[in-house]
């Protein structure tokens, strides 16, 4: 098998690049026909 070192980000399923947040940032995401999520990073 292989290592993983430690402290690597592991971002599985995802379809887009991974976004850096810091403290106060905001998200939100919609999903057409299902609703909306807000995430404030704090």
């Amino acid at each position: 098998g292989e290592e993983i070192p430690a402290g690597t980000f592991i971002m599985t399923g995802g379809i887009t690049a991974a976004v850096s947040v810091k403290k106060g940032d905001s998200i939100n995401i919609r999903y057409q026909d299902l609703g909306s999520i807000t995430a404030k990073f704090v």
